[in-house]
């Protein structure tokens, strides 16, 4: 395996890389050992076909049906993906892969960048954990899925980029190609991917300079985030909008001065809402989040929770949860926090709950 080249993330709890290399997956050497390996299949569908991944961990010995038989965890009704139970110590010390994770989107996409935040929702569920700092993956969804290579591969690594800077504490990002006509493709790609983004640092390094210099007013050098603050941010499903319309009524009665971020409908779709969202997430200083079946259905739902999951980690706001309706498949992650009861979606209860968040969170 070799490494053709890489990105580098500065943070302050340390740099992550995304790094390009080529070679097989199935013959990863030790200096490129991995936590994850992320591979792709359609929905239930494990069978060997020829030329692909699964095909080839087949013949080496790992059988990603056998695995699908006993997960680790199974979020295909939330996330698309399963994560497996950690190979026997014989092949992790083989193969240098302690887990495997098998994203399964299900029917067709035909829009690479939602075909690219479905898989990013998966690799973050899994990430955020302070066990996996490693993942390997192929450049998903190019092979039976269909995408091209050219679409793929700026999409993965402009949404890698996004949540490594937000704090997703992966260390490294491994995407590998493994044949000569993908390096063809991929690396000038992936090099002007790296001369964009270390354009964008040296720009943001040089406004600091500035900055810290007293140069006066200077024209801004990149994308400024948004100064406003937010005592409240609150996540939900759309569902629910009219209950939480009740909700924001009753806080606001409470503390007409409270600043409370519920409204996504100023947010226009594309490619920045999920900048945006982050945006006001980070520059709130507590996330509420209203628990449902629709919440943990909703992919809006799931980045933001991730989104603020990540920014709790880094001390830098606090979530609370409000359970407004049962959910018998709440994700682990979103049920470690202890909740306010509402349930079964009694608005006369949510409502209240304003008195009981009032207590819990000094504004």
């Amino acid at each position: 395996m070799e490494l053709l080249s890489q990105i580098i993330i500065p943070r302050p709890e340390g740099n992550a890389t995304i790094q390009l290399l080529s070679g097989d997956l199935t013959d990863i050497p030790k200096e490129f050992a991995v936590d994850i390996l992320a591979i792709s299949a359609f929905r239930g569908d494990y069978r060997t076909t020829r030329k692909t991944l699964m095909n080839a961990l087949f013949n080496v010995g790992i059988s990603v049906a056998d695995l699908a038989e006993d997960k680790e965890v199974d979020l295909v009704n939330q996330v698309s993906c399963w994560l497996s139970k950690p190979l026997t110590d014989e092949q992790q010390a083989h193969f240098n892969i302690k887990k495997i994770l098998c994203f399964e989107p299900v029917g067709s996409v035909d829009d690479v960048d939602t075909e690219v935040g479905n898989l990013f929702r998966a690799i973050n569920t899994f990430a955020i954990d302070a066990h996996h700092d490693d993942i390997a993956m192929p450049v998903l969804t190019t092979g039976d899925r269909g995408f091209p290579i050219e679409a793929m591969l700026p999409a993965l690594l402009e949404t890698a980029i996004f949540w490594l800077e937000t704090g997703l504490p992966l260390k490294s990002l491994k995407l590998v190609l493994h044949r000569d006509e993908q390096v063809q493709k991929g690396l000038p790609i992936f090099e002007t991917v790296k001369e964009l983004y270390d354009l964008k640092q040296i720009n943001e390094d040089m406004a600091n300079v500035v900055g810290t210099r007293g140069f006066g007013p200077q024209e801004p050098l990149c994308l400024e985030s948004s100064a406003m603050e937010y005592d409240y941010f609150i996540s939900y499903s759309h569902k629910h909008t009219a209950a939480v319309q009740e909700f924001v009524n009753a806080l606001r009665s409470r503390n007409p001065s409270l600043r409370i971020f519920y409204d996504r409908s100023s947010i226009p779709s594309g490619g920045l809402w999920i900048r945006m969202i982050s945006d006001a997430i980070q520059h709130s200083k507590n996330v509420i989040c209203v628990l449902t079946p629709e919440y943990s259905q909703s992919k809006v739902c799931w980045d933001e929770f991730q989104c603020a999951y990540i920014m709790e980690s880094r001390k830098k706001l606090m979530i609370r949860t409000i359970n407004f309706c049962n959910d018998a498949d709440l994700p682990p992650m979103m049920a470690i926090y202890s909740y306010i009861d509402c349930t079964e979606g009694n608005v006369e209860k949510f409502k209240a709950a304003a008195e009981q968040l009032e207590q819990l969170v000094k504004i």
